[in-house]
């Protein structure tokens, strides 16, 4: 009798257990959520600083832009979507990548528009689990990564070996770009902007913002990517940075709450002969291109040229 009370309050705890680590997973990495592929509809986790307005003006802007839809199938059997904005007379390809639970219209329009502006072809990736992308898993540039080696892939097969390509990212999307780096050609050019350096620091660092232990409740976000998500959580930027011969533009701002600005700072230190590192003083997370446009236009011109 008491062996069954044992076993029966064992069980209880395991399915609690296990029911504590679904809720961890719903809550950092299930993808997407109801609200979350509204293009015109601003993040209300983000502070905008007052940007708001130019923020939706730019994704309109992109929204009104013709393009054509791209598919690829992702390493694990999903199919993944572009948008692609296709220059004839270019042999310039520029591939974008969207941020955490965002949208890349939104995430990356004013990019977007200004590699329209320079003549460039433009490919919007919708990011596994997020936009008409299929998933519903994000593992913070952990699978993400092997994405961008497949849309680099499918660039140079679809229009040749000789294409020119950069890849873009913001946020997630940067950071998944930056643990690429190592497994793409060095001639690939790439733009961060506020990256994180490592899924762990990023994680640890948003549970510290709402309050919680990160050191107490890291364990657990880990074991239920692990479960769920099917994902081990261990990559770190500053490995695959110092190891790449990738030419490589990184932006912050120092206000970011989101990602604090440090964690570029030490990708950056990690391989400073291939990395160049701007900071926007005072400007919160994924908004320098807003906060100063003439300098961020003209150090992203400046780096694609030599």
């Amino acid at each position: 009798m008491i062996g069954i009370i044992i076993g029966s309050v064992c069980l209880g705890l395991f399915i609690l257990f296990f029911v504590f680590l679904y809720y961890v997973y719903n809550l950092t990495f299930y993808s997407p959520k109801k609200w979350q592929n509204k293009e015109l509809q601003t993040d209300k986790s983000l502070n905008y600083q007052g940007l708001e307005n130019e923020v939706l003006d730019v994704t309109q802007k992109i929204l009104d832009v013709p393009y054509e839809d791209l598919q690829i199938k992702s390493f694990d059997g999903l199919n993944l979507h572009a948008y692609l904005y296709r220059n004839e007379s270019s042999n310039d390809f520029v591939i974008m990548f969207n941020g955490y639970r965002g949208v890349v219209r939104r995430d990356m329009g004013f990019g977007a528009l200004e590699m329209i502006e320079l003549k460039k072809n433009v490919i919007l990736c919708d990011q596994r689990a997020h936009g008409k992308s299929e998933g519903h898993s994000i593992t913070f540039g952990r699978k993400e990564q092997r994405d961008v080696v497949s849309w680099v892939n499918f660039v140079k097969e679809k229009w040749g070996n000789s294409v020119k390509i950069t890849i873009v990212g913001i946020s997630m999307g940067a950071a998944t770009v930056l643990l690429a780096s190592d497994k793409i050609d060095s001639n690939i050019k790439i733009i961060a902007d506020c990256p994180y350096s490592s899924q762990k620091d990023v994680i640890k660092h948003s549970m510290k913002s709402l309050g919680l232990p990160p050191n107490l409740l890291w364990p657990f976000a880990y074991l239920a990517a692990i479960i769920f998500a099917h994902a081990r959580l261990k990559d770190d930027a500053l490995v695959n940075v110092s190891n790449s011969k990738c030419e490589i533009l990184i932006f912050h701002g120092t206000a970011d709450t989101i990602v604090p600005y440090k964690m570029s700072e030490r990708v950056y230190l990690s391989n400073k002969d291939h990395v160049q590192y701007e900071l926007f003083e005072g400007v919160e997370h994924g908004l320098s291109c807003l906060s100063d446009t003439p300098r961020y236009k003209k150090i992203v011109k400046e780096f694609l040229e030599r």
